[in-house]
C-alpha cells in the first residue's frame, strides 16, 4: 500500500501550515537560521581556473567522507533502525529515534545526512557547471572528471533514497515517494521524485561514468568502482541477471583479488587491501576529520574499554558460531556488552564503501537466483567461508546458496550500510510478513523522516508519514 497517496489536499494545506507553526519556534537557533545549501553560492565566485576545479572535485570526495554520510552516520543507522545494536547502554537521544523507529523533521542525523549528501551533489554539478569554461583542460581530463562527478552523483542518490524512501519494490510501479534529486547546480525548488525515478537517475549516471572513468585513478572513482555499484544498484532492485552481469565483469576483468585476512580492507598504506574498489582514506584516524563516525561511534576507547555504540547479542553470537574466526577478531563479550573492534586499525584507515567480497556475495546470490553457474557461486562463498575458518559448502543447491550468501553478508558487511536495506530487500524478494525487531519491514518508521531543512524552503514536499511501526 502506498501511504503517501493518502496525503490529500486538505491534508498537505495542514501540514503547511503546521510546518510554518513549527519552524517559527526554531527560529531563535543560529544553525537553522544560517543553513544554506552548498550550491546556494554562485559557480562564478568558487572556480575561476583548473587549480580551483581540482580543489572543489577533491572538495566533493571529501564531502563523502564526513562522519553525518558515508564517514560513519549511514553505517550506524543502517544497524539502528534493523537489528545490529544494543540501545540499552545509550541515552543519544537521535540514535534513540532511529531506533525505535520514530524520526521526527527536526532530528539533527537525519538534517546532517541530507545536507551533507546534497553538498557532495552540489560540488559535483558545480564542478559539472563551470567545467566547459576551463580552458587548459585536456579531452581526456574533462571525460575523467566529468566521470568522477556522476560516479558520486549517481552513488550519493542512491544511498540517500534507500534511507528517505520506501524500497524499491515496495510498489509494483515504485511510484512511493523517494528524495528530490538535484542533476544542475542552483537553488531552484525542487520536489520529490518517486523512488524508481531516483533509481533510474542513479543507473544512467553510473553507466555514463563507467564509460568515461579509467580503470585506475588512484584513490579516486574508476570505471569499476562505476560498474561494482551498478551491481549493488542492481542487487538491491532483485533484479539478478543486471547484478550478475556487472558483478562478474568486476570479479573477472577488474584485476581485484580477496585479501587471505579479512581484516586487510580496513588498513590502508603499505597494507592496504587489494580487494578495495572504492574507498575513503583516512590518514589519521585519530585526528583526521574524514571517516570520523568510525572513530568516534565504532571505535573502543582504551582508556576505558567502552564503544560510542554497542553490538547487538544476535549479531555477535552469529559471529561466533562454527568457530568464526571473525567472531574472535571482530567482537569482544566485555561481561555482556558486546563490542565491535572490526574497525580498531593504527591510524591509517580505509573505509571500503565498495570491496571485493561484497561483488562475489552479490554474484553468488544472484546466480543461485538464476539457477545458473552454481559451481562459480559455491567457489565465491566458499572464499570467503575458508578465509573466516568456517567449513565449505559442497555442491550445495540454489536455495542453500542464497541462505549462506545472506549468512555471509549479515556478518561480513556488519556496520557497512548492509543491514537495513538487506533486510528491506529480502522482505520483497521472498518474505513479506518479515519482521524487524518486531515490526513490519514496510511500516511509515522503517523510512526515515524528511528533515526541517529540506521541508523548509518549500511547501509543496510531502513528508513521510509518520507513526505506524507499533
Amino acid at each position: 500500500m502506498n501511504f503517501n497517496s493518502q496525503i490529500n489536499n486538505k491534508m498537505k494545506n495542514i501540514f503547511r501550515f503546521i510546518l510554518l507553526i513549527s519552524l517559527s519556534f526554531t527560529a531563535c537557533n543560529d544553525d537553522f537560521l544560517e543553513y544554506k545549501p552548498d550550491n546556494a553560492f554562485t559557480a562564478e565566485d568558487r572556480i575561476a581556473n583548473k587549480a580551483d576545479l581540482v580543489t572543489y572535485l577533491n572538495g566533493m570526495y571529501d564531502a563523502l567522507s564526513y562522519s553525518s554520510t558515508f564517514g560513519g552516520q549511514f553505517a550506524l543507522i543502517s544497524e539502528l533502525m534493523s537489528d545490529g545494536v544494543d540501545m540499552s547502554r545509550s541515552d543519544n537521544g537521535d540514535w534513540q529515534a532511529h531506533y525505535s523507529r520514530t524520526t521526527d523533521i527536526f532530528l539533527g542525523t537525519t538534517r546532517t545526512m541530507m545536507e551533507t549528501a546534497f553538498k557532495a551533489i552540489g560540488r559535483a554539478n558545480n564542478v559539472l557547471l563551470n567545467m566547459p569554461r576551463i580552458t587548459d583542460l585536456t579531452d581526456e581530463e574533462k571525460k575523467r572528471i566529468e566521470g568522477e562527478c556522476k560516479f558520486v552523483r549517481g552513488m550519493v542518490h542512491f544511498e540517500v533514497v534507500r534511507f528517505f524512501g520506501q524500497p524499491f519494490g515496495y510498489s509494483a510501479d515504485n511510484s512511493q515517494l523517494g528524495i528530490a534529486p538535484r542533476l544542475s547546480y542552483g537553488t531552484e525548488v525542487v520536489n520529490r521524485a518517486t523512488v524508481g525515478e531516483v533509481y533510474q537517475i542513479a543507473i544512467k549516471d553510473l553507466k555514463e561514468a563507467a564509460s568515461m572513468l579509467p580503470g585506475t585513478n588512484g584513490n579516486y572513482a574508476t570505471s569499476w568502482a562505476a560498474k561494482a555499484m551498478l551491481a549493488k544498484i542492481y542487487f538491491q532492485m532483485n533484479d539478478f541477471q543486471n547484478a550478475y552481469a556487472y558483478a562478474d565483469d568486476v570479479i573477472e576483468n577488474g584485476g581485484f583479488a580477496m585479501d587471505t585476512d579479512f581484516n586487510t580492507k580496513y588498513r590502508s598504506g603499505n597494507e592496504a587491501s587489494k580487494e578495495i574498489i572504492f574507498s575513503l582514506v583516512t590518514s589519521n584516524i585519530n585526528f583526521d576529520n574524514a571517516n570520523g563516525g568510525f572513530r568516534d561511534y565504532f571505535r573502543v576507547n582504551i582508556s576505558d574499554n567502552t564503544v560510542g555504540v554497542y553490538s547487538s547479542k544476535d549479531i555477535f553470537t552469529a559471529a561466533n558460531s562454527n568457530d568464526d574466526l571473525r567472531g574472535k577478531s571482530w567482537f569482544k563479550d566485555a561481561s555482556g556488552a558486546y563490542i565491535c573492534t572490526k574497525f580498531d586499525v593504527d591510524k591509517a584507515y580505509n573505509n571500503p564503501l565498495i570491496h571485493l567480497t561484497e561483488i562475489k556475495l552479490i554474484r553468488a546470490e544472484s546466480a543461485a537466483e538464476l539457477g545458473q553457474n552454481l559451481a562459480k557461486a559455491t567457489d565465491d562463498l566458499n572464499e570467503i567461508k575458508v578465509r573466516a575458518g568456517v567449513p565449505e559448502l559442497t555442491t550445495p543447491p540454489a536455495v542453500t546458496i542464497i541462505n549462506e550468501a545472506r549468512r555471509e553478508r549479515y556478518i561480513e558487511l556488519y556496520f557497512e550500510n548492509n543491514r537495513l536495506h538487506e533486510l528491506k530487500r529480502e522482505a520483497i524478494k521472498d518474505n513479506p510478513n518479515l519482521l524487524i525487531r518486531g515490526v513490519i519491514w514496510n511500516c511509515p518508521g522503517m523510512v526515515c523522516q524528511l528533515p526541517d531543512s529540506e521541508l523548509k524552503g518549500n511547501p509543496d514536499m510531502l513528508p513521510n508519514p509518520q507513526g505506524g511501526c507499533n
